[in-house]
């Protein structure tokens, strides 16, 4: 089907789906983006954060079904709100409307901005976890290094400031030591410090420019929609009918994972 230009006075509707289990009284939206309207979503059963791949694998399930109530209330994108990106070509199989990942739609900006990037993480452990996202990107070529700032997702808004820091500090390494050219954020949850950032390099002479995830995310979301454009359904097709057998009592999750050599 040739796609055809969305009129610009319409606004687009966009689900974001956070993949993780979020208290009801939570604030953590997207920004505001012109021309757009979100609809949050977050997951009703699931772990308070992603830090692992055990994190990543466990939120899928929920990530597709609530992709699939988005496309079927009308939604005309959909968001994970991950750096993980989280079942992002899995969902790409069950829905037709566009799907959208932090980490993939970063990097593609920052190609667009500079010759080599870094991705500043959370913690050092989710460092390996953030290096095969970019090599299953096949960007490992423009990547200039992966950095974590030693401060887990759950704790970077304990203490802004100490989070600021370490993330000015590090940054400030990656571009002097690494060669960084370009700086994405690790964390949609530091999307509140880019400008901040921003502004410190220029200050210390280091005009690179700072990526935000979920503006990237927003951004690419809003113009696939616009384009009339979505993903190939030769590169994701749909998946063929099978029954599916759900876990039953047998399966144990314990309370920092699966309970491995329980019987």
């Amino acid at each position: 089907m040739i796609p055809s230009l969305r009129p610009v006075d319409e606004p687009v509707r966009i689900t974001v789906i956070a993949p993780v289990v979020l208290p009801e009284d939570s604030d953590d939206f997207f920004p505001v983006v012109e021309g757009v309207v979100f609809d949050h979503r977050s997951l009703a059963a699931g772990t308070d954060s992603i830090e692992s791949r055990w994190d990543d694998q466990f939120s899928v399930p929920g990530i597709i079904d609530a992709a699939m109530r988005a496309e079927g209330a009308g939604a005309e994108a959909v968001i994970i709100d991950c750096m993980d990106d989280p079942g992002l070509d899995t969902v790409r199989e069950v829905v037709r409307i566009p799907v959208v990942g932090p980490a993939e739609a970063s990097m593609h900006l920052a190609l667009c901005l500079a010759g080599r990037f870094t991705i500043l993480t959370t913690a050092d452990e989710d460092i390996p976890v953030v290096r095969e996202i970019v090599e299953r990107n096949r960007l490992e070529h423009r990547s200039a290094s992966i950095r974590g700032i030693g401060i887990s997702p759950l704790q970077l808004h304990e203490d802004p400031e100490k989070t600021f820091r370490r993330f000015a500090e590090v940054a400030t390494i990656a571009v002097r030591e690494d060669g960084a050219e370009a700086i994405i954020a690790g964390c949609t949850l530091l999307s509140d410090l880019i400008d901040r950032l921003s502004e410190h390099l220029v200050d210390v002479g280091l005009d690179v420019p700072v990526i935000d995830p979920r503006q990237a995310a927003a951004h690419h979301a809003r113009m696939l929609v616009r384009l009339g454009l979505s993903h190939s359904a030769v590169s994701y097709p749909a998946p063929p009918p099978t029954p599916i057998v759900w876990p039953g009592p047998e399966m144990r999750f314990g309370v920092a994972g699966f309970e491995r050599g329980d019987s």
